[in-house]
């Protein structure tokens, strides 16, 4: 029993043995979907499976352990479509090197795949062909969630550290990068191009800090998009989270630094180029780059709408198709008729497709003929409306000219009355004179009046310019009133030259009679001047002649420039005439006293006249040395489309006729399809009429910004709910928020544009781009134009509702705005609290502004040149402001000069209980920061100071304060950085060779100085003199601690003992010798001291052997005396 027992526990114990073995590879296995992974090994398999497409979908994988990929020789996994739980376990050491596009641990993930909770460290970084490379993914098309990858992404274009592209139906969800991305186009810390949606991700790795050397490589070039950013040969569409991105990216975070100093184009905290819709994200990185550099995105590009309307040309298509139903409905009416009948009908009809294939090809030429011409055009408007600018004044003058022309002929009048017949003029000529002087009132009557018209006339031409029906009738009207004008001053021309003649004929006279001649000369010459300048522009608005225009321009130009000419001569006679009529009248005379007044007059008229022709000579002369104007007249191929067209047409109506004789007999229901047979014909006319008279139309014309129009839901082209807090640094276009709101150069409408409706001849584009309650408080620097809070450079768009408390500079240039460099957009509803600096149009909400409404503003401009204002440096000719109120000690609103209810100042108090405000504008405080740490924040009350400043932290080596500011009186919320210096360790009181060096450990503001004088003391009985030094180190920013003074010996052959003055006296102290310096130790700030020679070896020697002479003579003159008594004892 007992050896029984024994048996049956060894057969347990094998089989629990044997399932301990094969246990693992069960767990591998798993079921057919299911799959579980421990093991590299596990994992390298599972990657050759993955090789077919189909063979993951609908298949879970479990990872059941952390796997370490260090050493394995691992090859991404193909394609997977099934379902990847990481369950919070790390893959790690994942090397990717070698060759191959679209490269991670993933190379596809599909649209059924899922991958989650999983972390992967390693390196992402192939040799050849390095393109679209992510950490977790190369591409994704379905859902990566809760993941992470922590290290290295490096190659080309399409660079993230999660996905290389994330698909239109990607999603990348809560997911986390850590590490370094390196590339050149498309680079982003969790996606390189976005398609779908990146929701809630963070990414806190550095994206491109490190240069990149991009060079174009002709034959990788993009052919199809020449324009395309790939093609560039620097680092574009680099995102702290994205490079480029048109789909969504939702709440999520960088911490990373992102992008290189000065190299660049579309850099962003968030994402670099942006086209679709981002919400709810927050920058904290430094942002670096060269163009288009923003702390959310570097560019946002606008949504554009291609949108198809059906137009005229659509309407006459359908009056065709219209008029081909009517016949098919006559047809049938008229079955049964005769054979001549139907014949007409089948003539008819097929002259109906003709006309719609003559239409087409006519209305495809007309538009080509406008493309070609579009610049002459622009250039002939141009001139048009310069040279109405410049002879609306000129003509005003002409005015006053007929009002002294109408007074000289009451005077001549009135001077007739009084003299009578004592002129001598006889009855004949006084008859004479009195009609010529009703004939002149007449002459300057009409030609007021023709004046009135022709500025009319002008006022309407401007204002059809564009329009070229309208333009052409406003020119019939402006060359009719020049006709008019001309005939008026013919008319005044020839009656002065009627009245010369009979006041001033012959004699001493005859030289007025001669000047007034040479007035009338001048007018009749302004006359023409004024009907050729009029001919020659209309030379080339005959839209029915242009190709005889095209013929007569130059002609026309060269006639305007010879009557210019001409009217200058005469101008300058008439201002000889004019000095001539003065000095000639103040001669006297009999007949020259008795029309004194009118002779006054007329020396008026001339010099009046003499200007009015100098300045129409100016004006005419400039205008005819412009080059002609050349525009391509109709060729040969579209008079033939027209006449063939027409000819289509006639054939028509002769067809129509026929059968309108041939159907009299007919019944009254064929009559009614006559009618309307008719009737659409003249439709057909009309609209053809209509559609030739509109090919001058202008192609801008057909662009719409409509980023004011409000629509709910998530729009593309749009940043909301966003900001930053980090520095923002580049060239061109930096700003806090987005770098640029513009359309990018790569603009192709087969991948850019939403197309709305059936294609048609008539279209028209809708752009739409919205930055909306996003807030800057970063630090935003330009080297060169536009910087702004929000956007550094605005083509289009809206910026609402958004706020800025970043200081923004320019270093070297202008356009610098506490919301927008420079905008041609809207901007509504925003607040700034900032410094602003640059060179020129520095304003508080735009540097330069087009539509500024409620918004509000608290600046300070630190440095300007030109164009400052606490609003906008200056607006837009066409500019909208309203509603906008700042408050500043110094500032005007736009460029000094404040208006009220658009732009007006108000006191600080006004401003923060203006509805709407944010509560971190009204609160007004200092933020002191010590080596990035916030020491403390101090609130103060606009216009008044702060009590104490905080105490700055202590670092080794260094004083510290404080910048150097009025603390008494702010206006502005600062943030305040700690100034710290390293010690001085030397301090000297100057020279080459300084007699007085301080060695110790000093702030940068202490100083040392030292006074002399002579002194004399006794010690031991001995006496001693010489120089005494005081020496004395002031330093305001730290306690008096131990130094070393050094002083130069004055002999530096010789020895000197130290004495040092203390409240005992002075004392003799040790010192110690280095080189021409003996060195003293001090406590104290100031120290006194004096150097007194020793006695060097010789004198000791001398002293020695003098001692010792007396001493022998001291002991001989004692022997000596000793003898003597010893011999006075003998005695």
């Amino acid at each position: 029993m007992k050896r029984k027992s024994s048996k049956f526990l060894s057969l347990l114990l094998a089989a629990v043995l044997l399932l301990s073995l094969i246990a693992p590879a069960a767990l591998a296995a798993g079921t057919a979907d299911t799959i579980f992974l421990r093991t590299a090994e596990d994992l390298a398999g599972f990657s050759r499976n993955c090789t077919l497409d189909s063979w993951s979908q609908g298949k879970t994988v479990y990872l059941e352990a952390d796997i370490d990929l260090t050493g394995v020789d691992f090859a991404p996994i193909p394609t997977f479509g099934g379902t990847f739980e990481g369950q919070g376990h790390t893959i790690s050491g994942l090397s990717i090197t070698g060759s191959g596009n679209v490269r991670g641990l993933f190379r596809y993930i599909q649209p059924t795949g899922s991958v989650r909770d999983l972390h992967v460290s390693g390196s992402i970084s192939p040799a050849d062909r390095k393109n679209v490379l992510g950490g977790l993914a190369g591409k994704n098309q379905g859902t990566i969630t809760m993941c992470s990858f922590s290290g290295t992404v490096s190659g080309l274009d399409s660079i993230g550290g999660i996905a290389g592209i994330n698909e239109a139906q990607g999603e990348i969800i809560n997911c986390a990068f850590s590490g370094s991305v390196t590339g050149e186009h498309y680079v982003g810390g969790i996606a390189g191009q976005n398609y779908g949606s990146i929701i809630q991700c963070e990414n806190s790795g550095s994206i491109n800090t490190t240069e990149v050397d991009a060079e174009l490589d002709l034959d990788a070039i993009n052919r199809e998009q020449l324009n395309a950013a790939e093609n560039v040969p620097v680092c574009t569409d680099i995102g702290g989270v994205a490079g480029y991105s048109s789909g969504i990216i939702q709440s999520c975070t960088n911490s990373g630094s992102v992008g290189y100093d000065h190299v660049g184009y579309n850099i962003g905290g968030i994402v670099g180029r942006q086209s679709g819709y981002l919400d709810g994200c927050a920058n904290s990185g430094d942002i670096l780059g060269r163009k288009d550099v923003g702390g959310v995105a570097g560019q946002l590009e606008p949504e554009v709408r291609l949108l198809y309307d059906q137009g005229q040309m659509g309407e006459l298509l359908d009056a065709l198709d219209g008029l081909g139903d009517l016949l098919d409905q006559t047809q049938q009416d008229l079955r049964g008729t005769s054979d001549a009948l139907s014949d007409r009908m089948d003539a008819i009809s097929a002259r109906t497709d003709e006309a719609r294939e003559a239409v087409g090809d006519l209305a495809d030429s007309a538009a080509d003929w406008t493309n070609e011409n579009i610049e002459e055009l622009n250039s002939l408007t141009a001139r048009i409306s310069w040279l109405i600018d410049q002879l609306a004044p000129i003509l005003d003058d002409a005015v006053d000219v007929m009002d002294l022309v109408e007074d000289l002929a009451d005077e001549l009048g009135n001077a007739l009355d009084e003299v009578g017949a004592a002129s001598g003029l006889g009855d004949q000529a006084e008859q004479e004179l009195r009609a010529a002087v009703q004939s002149l009132r007449r002459a300057a009557s009409s030609g007021k009046e023709a004046v009135a018209r022709l500025l009319s006339a002008l006022e309407h031409l401007g204002a059809a310019l564009g329009s070229a029906l309208q333009s052409q009738e406003a020119m019939e009207e402006v060359r009719a009133a020049a006709g008019d004008l001309a005939a008026a001053l013919g008319d005044m021309s020839d009656t002065l030259a009627e009245i010369a003649r009979i006041l001033w004929n012959g004699g001493d006279e005859a030289a007025l009679g001669e000047a007034a001649q040479a007035l009338a000369d001048t007018l009749a010459r302004a006359g023409d001047a004024l009907e050729q300048a009029a001919n020659a522009v209309a030379a080339h608005m005959d839209s029915g002649e242009l190709e005889e225009a095209g013929k007569d321009a130059a002609a026309a130009w060269q006639a305007l420039g010879e009557a210019a000419q001409a009217l200058r001569a005469a101008a300058g006679h008439a201002t000889d005439a004019a000095a001539l009529l003065a000095k000639l009248l103040a001669q006297g005379g009999d007949l020259a006293e008795a029309f004194r007044d009118p002779g006054r007059t007329l020396e008026k008229v001339a010099s009046r006249a003499s200007r009015l022709g100098e300045d129409l000579a100016d004006v005419f002369w400039e205008l005819a040395e412009e080059p002609t104007i050349t525009i391509r007249p109709i060729d040969s191929a579209i008079r033939e489309q027209g006449d063939a067209l027409g000819d289509v047409f006639a054939g028509l109506l002769e067809d129509g006729d026929a059968l309108r004789e041939t159907m009299s007999a007919a019944t009254d229901t064929l009559l009614d399809d006559l009618e309307a047979i008719g009737d659409q014909f003249r439709v057909i006319t009309d609209l053809l009429r209509d559609l030739l008279e509109q090919t001058g139309e202008e192609l801008s014309d057909r662009f719409e910004d409509i980023s004011d129009q409000e629509t709910s839901g998530p729009d593309t082209g749009c940043v909301a709910n966003s900001r930053n807090t980090g520095t923002v640094e580049g060239d061109i276009n930096v700003a806090g928020i987005v770098g640029s709101m513009a359309i990018e150069y790569d603009f192709d409408p087969e991948d850019d544009l939403i197309e709305e409706g059936e294609r048609s001849l008539d279209f028209r584009y809708q752009t739409k781009a919205v930055v909306r309650a996003c807030m800057n408080r970063g630090g935003v620097t330009g080297k060169r134009d536009y910087a702004g809070g929000v956007v550094g450079l605005m083509d289009l768009g809206r910026v609402s509702a958004c706020e800025n408390y970043g200081d923004i500079a320019s270093t070297d240039g202008g356009y610098v705005g506490g919301i927008a460099g420079a905008s041609w957009g809207t901007i509504r509803d925003s607040w700034v609290k900032c410094h602003l600096s640059g060179g020129d149009y520095i304003g508080g909400v735009a540097g330069l502004g087009a539509t500024l409404e409620n918004c509000h503003t608290l600046v300070e401009i630190e440095e300007g040149s030109a164009y400052l204002g606490a609003v906008a440096g200056d607006v837009d000719a066409d500019a909208a402001v309203s509603d906008n109120t700042f408050t500043s000690e110094r500032l005007g609103a736009l460029d000094g000069i404040s208006y009220a209810g658009h732009a007006e100042p108000v006191d600080f108090d006004t401003l923060c209980t203006t509805p709407g405000v944010p509560e971190s504008f009204s609160r007004l405080e200092l933020t002191f920061v010590a080596d990035g740490v916030v020491v403390e924040v101090v609130p103060f009350q606009y216009g008044e100071g702060i009590d104490a400043l905080p105490e700055i932290p202590a670092k080794k080596g260094c004083s510290a304060s404080w910048p150097d500011l009025d603390y008494t009186c702010l206006t502005a919320s600062q943030t305040l950085e700690a100034e710290y210096t390293p010690y001085t360790s030397a301090l000297t009181d100057g020279g080459e060779l300084p007699e007085i060096l301080v060695d110790g450990s000093f702030s940068s503001r202490a100083q040392v100085s030292h006074t002399t004088e002579e002194v004399a003391w006794t010690d031991g009985g001995a006496e001693y003199a010489g120089t005494a030094y005081t020496v004395t180190v002031e330093d305001p920013d730290l306690e008096q601690a131990a130094y070393t003074v050094h002083c130069r010996l004055p002999d530096p052959g010789k020895r000197y003992d130290l004495w040092v003055l203390s409240e005992d006296g002075w004392t003799k102290t040790d010192a110690r010798l280095d080189g021409q310096y003996l060195l003293l130790e001090s406590q104290t700030g100031t120290v006194t001291f004096c150097l007194t020679e020793r006695a060097g070896p010789l004198a000791v020697v001398i002293l020695a052997v003098g001692f010792a002479g007396l001493l022998i003579g001291f002991c001989w003159l004692i022997r000596w005396r000793r003898k003597g008594t010893a011999a006075g004892r003998k005695h």
